[in-house]
């Protein structure tokens, strides 16, 4: 399951910076590492904001790398810009599948962003955050509140990356 996951973010990302013989500006894509949020510790996301339009669309693989309750995601979000040039308030939600193995019942951690049991389950969130658009960088930081089933997850997200 992990591997169709990956293999489909893998050519939706491929499908959209292929622009054979089109004349689109490429400074509306953006490549980021994420902390928080849906990898829930670390995040790579591909961010494509819509020309002529403060709306874009985001897809991200994640995992904690833990060693003995490993976590893995990925998943699909939108999001609308409020404001002008490079300074913005973002609102978006995020729908992404979860899956968390516990490799050892005896070795607890510090999970209060995370479940601390076994689930393979779909998540929603929520964000609300700035963004900044720099001449080749984004960078975003603010909340994004999540369910898993009947438990509420606190969360928050900081990324960096690179405009394509």
């Amino acid at each position: 399951m992990k591997s169709r996951i990956v293999i489909t973010c893998f050519f939706v990302f491929v499908l959209t910076i292929c622009r054979a013989q089109t004349n689109v500006n490429t400074k509306f894509n953006a490549l980021s590492f994420e902390l928080g949020k849906t990898g829930l510790i670390y995040n790579v996301t591909f961010d494509h904001r819509f020309q002529n339009n403060n709306a874009g669309l985001r897809i991200g693989v994640g995992s904690n790398f833990a060693r003995y309750l490993q976590a893995f995601t990925a998943g699909v979000g939108g999001y609308y810009l409020l404001g002008h040039t490079t300074d913005f308030f973002e609102t978006g939600i995020d729908l992404c599948y979860l899956s968390i193995v516990e490799i050892s019942d005896d070795q607890k951690g510090f999970t209060i962003l995370t479940p601390d049991y076994p689930v393979k389950t779909y998540y929603a969130s929520a964000n609300i955050g700035y963004r900044r658009y720099g001449a080749n960088t984004l960078f975003r930081i603010g909340v994004s509140p999540g369910f898993i089933k009947n438990d509420f997850l606190p969360g928050g997200y900081l990324s960096y990356g690179f405009r394509l």
